[in-house]
């Protein structure tokens, strides 16, 4: 009888768990993301690529994708912004500049919003939508904690990531998933052989790097 109960017991929790750990499929079916309110916090997410996020994970700001006509300086970031952000009005958020390319940063915590349609109507019920995630981090190196009372006082180690989707597929955070394109491929082959001309690289480790990326630089999609 107390192990009944107790199995009846642990069914909420291990439920209440499981809704704490996303999926992008999870978080793309509009049955499974009804049970999530706007800004309910996960504990980890699954991308599309398979890249398992957490809460306390470090990972690495890349290149700013909304660019300036004449001045890199003035490049930001389309989805990074500036503090703790909720929400999908842009017009009060300060997009985080390019500077911060290469920044290691630490997950905070990770929320999820629902994906507001282009046919959506005022009567309608937005749950009724898919899901995409945002994640809050922090700089270690900067701001209050850091250790250094000009940064605490100058530079705000807070920032948003308000689609972690999009910003992995426009390359503003570094997918440690993400697989090598034809290009790449062709640069890396190129470097190899350079180096196995100078004798810095064996024949044997140039062919089987060869043989690696052959089918990469094959596929021409």
């Amino acid at each position: 009888m107390k192990k009944l109960l107790l199995i009846l017991f642990c069914i909420p929790l291990f439920a209440i768990a499981q809704q704490n750990n996303l999926t992008y499929r999870q978080a793309h079916d509009v049955t499974f993301s009804k049970k999530y309110k706007n800004f309910a916090k996960i504990n980890s997410y699954t991308t599309k690529d398979g890249w398992i996020i957490k809460v306390g994970d470090e990972m690495t700001i890349g290149k700013a994708s909304i660019k300036k006509e004449k001045y890199k300086v003035d490049d930001v970031f389309s989805n990074i912004v500036i503090g703790n952000r909720k929400g999908t009005d842009l017009k009060n958020f300060k997009h985080l500049p390019h500077r911060h390319e290469g920044t290691k940063v630490v997950v905070r915590s990770i929320f999820v919003t629902h994906i507001k349609q282009n046919d959506y109507k005022f009567w309608s019920n937005r749950k009724d939508s898919p899901l995409y995630v945002s994640i809050f981090v922090k700089n270690p190196k900067t701001g209050l904690g850091s250790g250094s009372v000009v940064s605490a006082i100058l530079s705000s180690s807070k920032s948003t990531i308000l689609d972690i989707e999009k910003a992995l597929e426009m390359g503003e955070i570094i997918n440690p998933n993400a697989k090598m394109s034809r290009s790449e491929a062709i640069a890396k082959l190129k470097e190899s052989k350079d180096l196995m001309d100078i004798g810095l690289m064996s024949e044997k480790e140039y062919s089987k790097l060869k043989d690696e990326l052959t089918p990469i630089i094959m596929n021409k999609q």
